[in-house]
């Protein structure tokens, strides 16, 4: 059963590192370089949005959010 288990686990981090280059594959692809820090911030480092706009010279955390989420509805109507 722990030999099972472990395979499991051994299975599942591969998942995770495929979909982790596969994030960071997308993003590189992304042309904005700003947009490019606030997605490997958020989604690979796990930054608050706080964090977020320290890290790009802001102040106000709902710049880099506004940012996103502007990024993300454009790319939903593509």
């Amino acid at each position: 059963q722990i030999a099972d288990l472990r395979g499991l686990l051994d299975l599942n981090l591969k998942k995770c590192f495929y979909e982790l280059n596969r994030l960071n594959r997308y993003i590189q692809n992304v042309k904005d370089s700003q947009m490019r820090i606030i997605l490997t911030l958020r989604y690979v480092q796990g930054s608050s949005w706080q964090k977020i706009a320290y890290a790009i010279g802001e102040n106000d955390e709902q710049y880099p959010r506004r940012k996103h989420n502007s990024f993300l509805k454009a790319i939903d109507e593509f």
